[in-house]
């Protein structure tokens, strides 16, 4: 992905607020604003949140975490620019796919599904 220049009226000592994201466990999100220095890139952003679970990414160690901007999954070394979301994304623990099955199971399966088409079908009139 080819990095875009920040605006012409950032000088060259021009701070860049970035946006972290990290969520660790499920229902529980980090999220603080940065003030970086221009130039400062993903790596430098995770560092400065000072979050031990994602030295490892930061410093480009071998982790099951993953560096994203905006939802876009980026190398650390990408350089951010003014109100970039950088997002630390968890590996998936349940398989798409395995939890919409767990869902329809739960929700009656395919005998609930069939009476659910049976109510929606018109009726037949009697002679």
């Amino acid at each position: 992905m080819a990095n875009v220049d920040a605006p012409d009226d950032a000088g060259p000592g021009a701070a860049v607020p970035v946006q972290v994201v990290f969520s660790p466990v499920e229902r529980e999100v980090l999220d603080v604003v940065l003030t970086l220095p221009a130039g400062a890139t993903v790596a430098d952003a995770l560092r400065a949140t000072g979050w031990p679970d994602v030295a490892p990414l930061a410093e480009g160690l071998p982790c099951a975490l993953v560096a994203a901007v905006w939802g876009r999954v980026c190398g650390v070394s990408q350089a951010v620019l003014p109100g970039d979301r950088v997002e630390v994304l968890r590996p998936l623990s349940i398989d798409p796919m395995q939890a919409r099955r767990a869902r329809f199971e739960a929700a009656g399966g395919v005998k609930e599904l069939r009476r659910r088409r049976q109510a929606l079908q018109p009726r037949k009139r009697g002679a």
